[in-house]
């Protein structure tokens, strides 16, 4: 079955941006028509686990889906800068010049990174450009604009650690190429600290968008979200099949193109072996399970879904689920398929598939993406 090039054009090229999370009302879909779909066609393309049912799901999700955005671009309000202080601010000025890179604006900023939106002098194209700045150990020099440490004697290993994990997000994403995931262009190294450069995604967060849908009284489609469902689980069974793991699939780190492709962002938390991550805790209340609030927590495939879940649960509903810590020892979040509301607009087959994939016992839940899409094929949407 070939993909309808009308609905996502053969030549996609994403560019890639954050989006800030916003809060969202109650999020009821209207009814919604849903066309016929043949069943998935077996191929031997993919050699992935899912691959024998992902290609025909794909493409019929791709002929029978609405778009999620329009084709109007969407601008991102810039970050505020902060005010001025004797120490220059953590985000680099607007206008400045990085190894023939001009910064436009800073678009987000955390504990270990500012990210800016640039445009590459060369190529005249948009692109977003991430900085290495560990904040509790080191600033930025006023006169020079240069990364220091606060204590260059207890700061060192510190900031030393900070640009290994950098680096090796970097190595982590160049070696990836998934239509759903932003691509890496390079890598240099200014002001005493590493930057890379990554594709623009000319969209907006899929927690914006689930909240436009709310304040429009427009929600998502079935076929739409079905659509949503199969591109990301695509991109994890990539990722799984690689051995990675996301670790912070949630709407702020999901961007929806403008062509409707959602793509993934913000690699920080990844880790390229499953063996690899016991020791390092990462966690978004809400949105992670338990097993990633513990230091010695079972990872795996089914971690990144019950996140996928998640997020699925709160474009749906508007709300966050309760930490899965608490939902093990006493579950007061109600089964999307039991739904009144949400019955009204979707096939409860397809609410189930979420449900199953948010149990909180990692046991319970789907153990891999192939598990997902048999289940997803057998509904027959």
């Amino acid at each position: 079955m070939t993909p309808d090039s009308s609905t996502f054009p053969a030549d996609y090229t994403a560019d890639s941006t954050t989006g800030a999370h916003t809060g969202g009302a109650a999020f009821m879909p209207p009814p919604a028509t849903q066309p016929g779909m043949a069943p998935p066609a077996t191929s031997a393309m993919l050699s992935r686990p899912a691959g024998d049912f992902m290609e025909g799901i794909l493409a019929a999700a791709r002929a029978a889906e609405q778009p999620l955005v329009d084709s109007a671009p969407v601008e991102l309000n810039g970050a505020p800068q902060p005010p001025s202080c004797p120490i220059a601010p953590k985000e680099l000025p607007d206008g400045t010049l990085l190894h023939g890179y001009r910064l436009q604006r800073c678009i987000g900023s955390g504990g270990f990174g500012v990210t800016y939106l640039a445009q590459e002098s060369l190529l005249n194209r948009r692109v977003v450009i991430k900085e290495n700045f560990p904040d509790s150990i080191c600033y930025r020099e006023e006169n020079t604009l240069n990364v220091c440490m606060h204590d260059p004697e207890t700061s060192q290993e510190g900031y030393n650690w900070a640009l290994s994990n950098f680096l090796r997000e970097v190595r982590l994403l160049a070696n990836l190429d998934h239509e759903c995931i932003a691509k890496v262009y390079s890598y240099f190294e200014e002001h005493n600290t590493a930057y890379y450069v990554v594709e623009h995604i000319n969209g907006i967060s899929l927690g914006k968008l689930a909240a436009r849908h709310a304040e429009s009284g427009t929600p998502i489609s079935q076929s739409s979200l079905f659509g949503l469902m199969v591109r990301l689980l695509d991109a994890l069974d990539y990722l799984h099949s690689r051995k990675l793991l996301h670790r912070d699939i949630k709407p702020d780190n999901i961007l929806i193109a403008r062509n409707g492709l959602p793509v993934i962002i913000d690699f920080g938390a990844a880790r390229e072996a499953y063996g690899d991550i016991s020791n390092n805790i990462v966690e978004t209340p809400g949105f992670s399970p338990s097993e990633q609030s513990q230091p010695n927590g079972n990872m795996g495939p089914w971690t990144d879904l019950y996140a996928l879940g998640a997020t699925l649960y709160y474009i749906l509903t508007g709300n966050c689920l309760p930490a899965c810590r608490q939902r093990e020892l006493f579950d007061t979040a109600d089964p999307l398929a039991t739904n009144e509301q949400l019955l009204q607009h979707y096939n409860p087959a397809l609410l189930a598939t979420i449900d199953r994939a948010l149990a909180p016992l990692p046991e319970h839940r789907y153990q891999n993406v192939a598990k997902w899409m048999q289940d997803l094929a057998a509904i027959g949407l």
